[in-house]
C-alpha cells in the first residue's frame, strides 16, 4: 500500500515538473504553437504531401493549414488503383489552396488503364492556377504490348484561355503525352523562365525547333518520339542535352556552351559511323553518352575517322553485345579522347535473332583500334554487368595496356545477362539453384581474375 502510494506521489511530482517547464501537452505558451500560420505554413511546405496532410488531426487550427503550403505537390500512384488514385489527385487538388507551388508532379506509370482525358486535363488547369515553377505529367504504361493512346496535352486555344498561363513555369517534363509541335512552340515562346524542357514518347511532336532567345534554357530532352522528322536546336545556352530517336539530320545548329550529351536510338549510329556530322559541336563536350541498344541492318566493318573529343572527361556507353563479337572499336572511343578521365561501359548481350540484325558499331582489329596510342590521363574505368566472356576480358586487357594511368577499376557482376538467364522448365528446382550459384561464383571469379591483370598500384574494386 505505501509502496503504491509513493508511485502515486512521484508521478505527480513529475507531472508538475513537465508543466513548470512548459512541456504539457495543451502548453500555448511556447513550442512549434506559438509560431504564427505563416511560418507553420513554411515549415509545412518543406514536408512531403501525404505528411503534410496528417498533420490537419493536431487541432482545430491545424486542420487546414496545409491546403495553403507552397513546396511540392507529388503523386505517384505506385500500386494503387486507377479511382483510387483519380479520385485521390483531384481531391487534393479541389482542397489545396496554395499559390503559387513549386512543383506538380504526378505519375501514373504503373497502370494499363488510365484516367479519363476530362480528369488529366483538369490536373494540367490546376497547374495553371498553382502557377506552378516545374510541372511533370507522367502517364508511362507498364504493358507496351496493348495498343494504349496517349493523353493529348490542350491546344494553345485552351491554353490562352487563362489570363497567364505558367507565366512562372521553369521545367516541363511531359512522358507518354502527345504534344504538338505548335503547342511546344508557345511554351518556349512564352514561358520566359523555362530552363528544361522534357519531352518523352510524344507521338504528335513532328518538327521541332527550339531556338532562342532561350536565356535560361539550360536542359533539354526529345526522346522516344516516333514521328520525328527534324529538329532545329539553336540555343546559345543551353548546357545538357538527350536525344533518343529516329535518324535525322543533326539538330545541333548553334550550341557553343553544350557540355553534356546523350544520344541513342538510330540517331546514335550517325555519330559513330558519320562522325563529321557532328564534328561542329562535339569538340566542347564534357560528358558523353551513348545508347547504342538499337541494332541495324547494314554495318561497316571499317573503322571510322572519330571525332575528337578533346574536352571530352567521363564516357559512358550502353551498348548490345554478342558473344564471340570483338568489343576493341570502344578503344577507338578512348583513343579520340585524349583528356578522357573516366570511361563506364554496360554491355547487354543479345539472344539469337532471325533476321541477323548488326551491331550498331564496327568490328575492328587491335592495330586499328590502337594505332600505336598511349593515354596519360584515364583514371577511372568501370564494366557494368560483367560476366567474364572472352571479348569483355580482351577489352579490359587492352585498356589496362594503352593506359598506364588507371588509378581504379569497378568490375560490377550484379544484375548479370547469365544470372537472369531463364532456365528450361524441365530443371528441377534444387539443380536450378545449383546451376546458378555455379553460374555466380564463375561470374566473381573471371571478375577476380581481372584484378590480377592490373599494376598493384591500382585500386580494382569488384562486386
Amino acid at each position: 500500500m505505501e509502496m503504491n502510494k509513493h508511485k502515486a506521489n512521484s508521478v505527480a511530482q513529475n507531472s508538475r515538473k513537465r508543466k513548470e517547464k512548459g512541456i504539457g501537452k495543451h502548453n500555448a505558451s511556447g513550442g512549434i504553437e506559438k509560431l504564427p500560420d505563416d511560418m507553420l505554413i513554411a515549415i509545412l511546405s518543406c514536408m512531403r504531401l501525404k505528411d503534410a496532410v496528417k498533420t490537419s488531426i493536431f487541432s482545430r487550427r491545424w486542420r487546414y493549414l496545409w491546403r495553403f503550403t507552397s513546396g511540392k505537390l507529388v503523386f505517384v500512384d505506385r500500386e494503387m488503383e486507377t479511382e483510387n488514385f483519380k479520385s485521390w489527385v483531384n481531391h487534393i487538388l479541389q482542397l489545396h489552396r496554395g499559390r503559387p507551388v513549386d512543383s506538380l508532379i504526378i505519375r501514373f506509370i504503373n497502370l494499363v488503364l488510365g484516367p479519363q482525358s476530362s480528369d488529366i486535363d483538369s490536373w494540367v488547369f490546376s497547374a495553371i492556377h498553382k502557377d506552378v515553377k516545374k510541372f511533370e505529367l507522367n502517364l508511362k504504361r507498364v504493358e507496351f504490348n496493348l495498343p494504349v493512346q496517349n493523353y493529348e496535352f490542350p491546344h494553345t486555344d485552351k491554353l490562352l484561355s487563362f489570363k497567364y498561363p505558367f507565366v512562372s513555369l521553369k521545367s516541363l517534363i511531359l512522358v507518354h503525352v502527345d504534344i504538338e509541335d505548335e503547342v511546344v512552340q508557345y511554351f518556349l515562346a512564352s514561358c520566359i523562365y523555362i530552363e528544361c524542357l522534357c519531352i518523352r514518347g510524344s507521338n504528335a511532336t513532328n518538327n521541332l525547333q527550339v531556338v532562342d532567345p532561350l536565356p535560361n534554357l539550360k536542359k533539354l530532352e526529345v526522346s522516344d518520339c516516333p514521328n520525328i522528322q527534324s529538329m532545329e536546336i539553336c540555343a546559345m545556352n543551353l548546357v545538357t542535352c538527350t536525344y533518343q530517336g529516329s535518324k535525322i539530320n543533326s539538330p545541333f545548329m548553334k550550341t557553343p556552351n553544350l557540355r553534356e550529351l546523350t544520344l541513342g536510338g538510330l540517331f546514335c549510329k550517325s555519330f559513330i559511323f558519320k562522325p563529321n556530322k557532328h564534328s561542329s559541336y562535339s569538340a566542347t563536350l564534357v560528358k558523353l553518352v551513348l545508347n547504342l541498344n538499337t541494332r541495324v541492318r547494314k554495318r561497316t566493318n571499317s573503322s571510322p575517322d572519330l571525332p575528337q573529343l578533346h574536352s571530352l572527361k567521363r564516357l559512358e556507353l550502353n551498348a548490345v553485345a554478342k558473344i564471340r563479337r570483338g568489343l576493341l572499336f570502344f578503344i577507338s572511343l578512348i583513343k579520340a579522347s585524349p583528356n578522357l578521365l573516366e570511361f563506364r561501359i554496360e554491355l547487354k548481350y543479345t539472344t539469337p535473332d532471325p533476321l541477323r540484325l548488326k551491331m550498331p558499331y564496327p568490328s575492328v582489329t587491335w592495330q586499328q583500334a590502337r594505332g600505336g596510342f598511349c593515354h596519360k590521363k584515364l583514371k577511372v574505368v568501370e564494366m557494368i554487368s560483367f560476366i567474364g566472356y572472352e571479348e569483355e576480358r580482351d577489352l579490359l586487357d587492352k585498356i589496362a595496356e594503352i593506359a598506364p594511368s588507371i588509378e581504379k577499376v569497378l568490375i560490377d557482376t550484379r544484375n548479370t545477362h547469365r544470372r537472369d538467364h531463364k532456365l528450361p522448365n524441365s530443371i528441377s528446382g534444387e539443380v536450378r539453384k545449383q546451376m546458378k550459384s555455379n553460374v555466380l561464383r564463375s561470374t566473381e571469379s573471371n571478375a577476380m581474375l581481372m584484378a590480377c591483370r592490373f599494376p598493384l598500384e591500382t585500386k580494382v574494386v569488384v562486386k
